[in-house]
């Protein structure tokens, strides 16, 4: 693949990222799509097929770099199952600095499911949750952490993360936050 290809395609992600993210999925059309990525409509079909597996992918390209920071935090086996969770944290928000639109397409797929992308839901987000089950349940084991359900307690740290991500922009209005305490 010559550079053009690659780089024609990488605009195409990154537009499709942009207009799923803010719009949904009905609502952005191939248009729009190839407008903001200054490529020609033809182009998304002849390297993803179409609309749908553009979406799919887009979904698939999210989920990786989530999915690279719990790699990344396991392997940190000189760190205990909180401090994991702590390093966990701080390096989603990080990425949510760098990438914001990544959280929105993923809580836009989760509220208003697209119908095409179950498996990534239940596949990719799963191990998430899975992985913040296993380190609360590590904590417990070791006395970090006091008895407790760790399916729950997974849930409860997901849902802070999430609703944190999604308030952030309305707790910035009220003057109680800025970029720096995010990392606190």
């Amino acid at each position: 693949m010559d550079t053009n290809t690659v780089s024609s395609a990488d605009k195409i992600l990154e537009a499709a990222t942009e207009l799923f993210a803010a719009n949904n999925y009905d609502a952005t059309s191939i248009k729009e799509i190839a407008k903001l990525s200054g490529v020609n409509s033809a182009l998304i079909s002849y390297y993803f097929g179409g609309k749908k597996n553009l979406y799919i992918e887009v979904m698939n390209k999210q989920a990786a770099h989530l999915l690279a920071l719990i790699d990344t935090v396991k392997d940190k086996d000189d760190l205990n199952p909180i401090q994991k969770i702590h390093l966990y944290t701080r390096e989603v928000v990080e990425v949510q600095k760098q990438r914001p639109m990544q959280f929105h397409l993923i809580y836009r797929e989760l509220l208003s499911p697209s119908g095409f992308c179950s498996n990534f839901v239940k596949s990719r987000l799963y191990r998430i949750h899975q992985f913040l089950y296993e380190l609360v349940a590590q904590g417990i084991k070791e006395g970090y952490v006091k008895e407790m359900t760790p399916n729950y307690a997974a849930f409860t740290l997901e849902s802070i993360i999430v609703f944190f991500f999604l308030t952030q922009n309305f707790v910035k209005e009220l003057g109680a936050f800025d970029d720096d305490s995010a990392d606190e």
